[in-house]
């Protein structure tokens, strides 16, 4: 019995390391989900907006459709590719979020956001090596008329 006596002591260090490793895992996990769901509303608030901004009056006054303005959601991309930055700034590497814009109807609007996530413990548990990870949403916005 004497001579066992501590050998549970060497298995405390490890279990540490170990709890530590896949507690880091957890939270760069968490993080990039947050990341995605933060993506994936940019992208969703974009697209309505862009859907409501990009309006063809005069095709709503003459015909009363409503369109969207090609050339008026070209306009919009700057200003798009701006709020999403802003938005994303808390969970994503400076200056890696794209943002393109493209009809997907008559009267709706794509929007699709790609960015690199930033990881929140580092590299500890990172398995592939890159202090970021790439994360991509898309959504798109339908306008509809009532009444």
């Amino acid at each position: 019995m004497r001579s066992e006596r501590g050998s549970a002591l060497l298995l405390v260090p490890a279990g540490v390391l170990i709890v530590a490793l896949l507690g880091s895992i957890a939270v760069d996990s968490a993080a990039a989900f947050l990341a995605q769901r933060e993506a994936q509303a940019a992208a969703s608030s974009l697209a309505n907006d862009l859907v409501s901004l990009a309006l063809d009056e005069s095709s709503l006054r003459h015909q009363g459709s409503y369109r969207v303005s090609p050339s008026r959601l070209r306009r919009l991309g700057p200003w798009s590719q701006r709020i999403a930055q802003e938005r994303l700034s808390a969970v994503f590497e400076p200056g890696s979020v794209s943002v393109r814009i493209s009809p997907a109807g008559p009267a709706a609007v794509r929007v699709s956001v790609e960015g690199s996530a930033r990881r929140v413990i580092g590299l500890i548990g990172n398995v592939s090596g890159r202090a970021s990870r790439p994360v991509a949403a898309a959504a798109v916005g339908r306008a509809r008329l009532s009444g």
